[in-house]
């Protein structure tokens, strides 16, 4: 495993990400309740973007039907599919277009980002 610094990742953000000072100030270093989480865990979350997207995506919408309780049917609807495409897609990522996939992502993500204050995820549940 790497090991990797607060630093490091500061550096990378602004060389290769071209965040500003301010932006990092803000995302690291406001005691906001948006900004919880600690600045190293952070700064590894924006550092370490090689992810695959379509396995990112199905666990989101996996978090809102587990956290929160919203149906297959209902984040379904969100989507404008049918629910068996949807539970295709979890089962299957290569099952949609990559056009479809965007269009779900793009609503999944706006649903996470209303309801993200409203489910308990790793760094916000209270102790």
């Amino acid at each position: 495993m790497e090991i990797v610094t607060l630093e490091e990742n500061i550096a990378k953000l602004k060389n290769t990400y071209k965040m500003t000072d301010d932006v990092i100030n803000k995302v690291f270093y406001t005691n906001h309740k948006m900004y919880h989480t600690d600045p190293i865990e952070m700064s590894a979350f924006l550092t370490v973007v090689d992810l695959d997207e379509d396995l990112r995506l199905s666990s989101i919408i996996e978090g809102l039907h587990r956290d929160i309780g919203l149906s297959y049917d209902t984040l379904a609807a969100y989507c404008e599919m049918t629910t068996e495409e949807l539970e295709e897609f979890l089962r299957n990522q290569e099952s949609l277009t990559d056009k479809k996939k965007f269009i779900i992502a793009v609503r999944i993500m706006f649903l996470h980002h209303v309801l993200k204050e409203k489910y308990p995820t790793e760094g916000t549940v209270d102790e």
